[in-house]
């Protein structure tokens, strides 16, 4: 649950901060989160590497070369271990998280953009763009043990844990493919808007939330029917989402944009928008403080940004002089004794003189 706006603020400071911009090297786009450590890992995709930041210094703490342009990223807390899906290496890199020490890389299919995890049955599935497919991998085997059939330019994928159904978003084919995570069938296609290109299950609300990276809308559905329950409009190229532990607030990166749009999930509407650095690619929650995490693929920087579920402070007030026309006057030029007027302020044609002898 996210903290109100009064607790251990009382009742005060109302808005958002951001506490820093951390960097972490070229074209960061997946987060993962060790709550534990305190530690967030940063998949950089233009650096072949993946970062570590201590969430509690707010700055790194090892960088770890794995395959090229890694994109997704996964943090298995049991083995202490990361997984991130290198896409033009069409292989899975697995670090230790302690220190950034490579144990192996997985085979999967062509051009992996996407990963989600299934922690209670032990798999992480591999979006493949180029391939059409989600390749399964053995958590603990590390090992592929199959291949899903999947549209074009399958990706993100999200995992709705209560019923082991995965959801892959078909960039390409404007389209979900729901498969069954325990027997690895496919069960359906669901038609998205355009470009769909990060997939959110939110256990809370009992919603997945689909970012439509070519139409600037994010939509949800029913977890339960599969059904589309509604849309929000939100700013250029959304392509990273992530969603409060209570359901109330869903985060936006807006690529295009340079910003992160916070959704009220139960006014149906976008409530604020928060500035981060360039190109935001991706979010996430930290579970431990509410905080959220924004990777800046443009600015090379992980963003801390603190109670983003408030709007933002308060703009400085405004003098109520600011826009009025000047006041008429006539003031004598110290340096040569001529009277200038507004008229020749109007005109600006004595503006500096203006300045030096006032």
């Amino acid at each position: 649950m996210e903290p109100t706006a009064d607790d251990g603020y009382g009742g005060f400071d109302r808005a958002h901060r951001v506490l820093a911009h951390v960097r972490v090297g070229m074209g960061p786009e997946a987060i993962a989160v060790d709550v534990r450590r305190r530690r967030a890992f940063v998949a950089c995709s233009r650096s072949d590497a993946v970062t570590a930041v201590d969430l509690v210094r707010m700055t790194p703490l090892w960088r770890a070369r794995v395959g090229r342009e890694p994109i997704p990223l996964i943090f298995d807390a049991p083995t202490g271990r990361l997984f991130t899906a290198d896409a033009r290496s069409d292989t899975i890199s697995v670090l230790d998280a302690a220190t950034g020490e490579p144990i192996t890389r997985i085979a999967v299919g062509a051009y992996p953009a996407g990963l989600g995890y299934h922690p209670r049955l032990r798999r992480i599935f591999s979006g493949d763009t180029a391939g059409s497919t989600v390749t399964v991998v053995d958590v603990d085997r590390l090992e592929p043990i199959a291949a899903i059939p999947a549209g074009l330019g399958a990706g993100s994928i999200a995992i709705d844990l209560r019923r082991d159904r995965g959801y892959c978003a078909n960039f390409m084919a404007a389209s979900l493919t729901v498969f069954d995570a325990a027997t690895l069938r496919p069960l359906d296609r669901i038609a998205v808007g355009r470009g769909p290109c990060k997939t959110v299950a939110d256990p809370a609300t009992d919603r997945l939330y689909v970012a439509n990276s070519l139409e600037n809308t994010v939509l949800w559905l029913s977890l339960a029917d599969g059904r589309i329950g509604g849309r929000f409009t939100v700013e250029r190229a959304p392509v990273g989402v992530a969603v409060s532990r209570d359901g109330h607030h869903v985060y936006v990166c807006n690529r295009g944009a340079g910003t992160v749009s916070v959704l009220d999930a139960r006014a149906g509407a976008e409530s604020h928008r928060i500035r981060v650095g360039y190109g935001p690619g991706d979010c996430v929650v930290d579970p431990a403080t509410g905080r959220l995490l924004v990777s800046n693929a443009g600015s090379g920087s992980l963003t801390v940004v603190d109670r983003p579920w408030l709007p933002g402070p308060e703009p400085p007030a405004r003098h109520p002089a600011v826009g009025r026309p000047l006041p008429g006057f006539a003031l004598p030029d110290l340096h040569t004794g001529r009277i200038r007027t507004t008229r020749e302020w109007a005109e600006k044609k004595y503006v500096i003189n203006f300045f030096a002898s006032w």
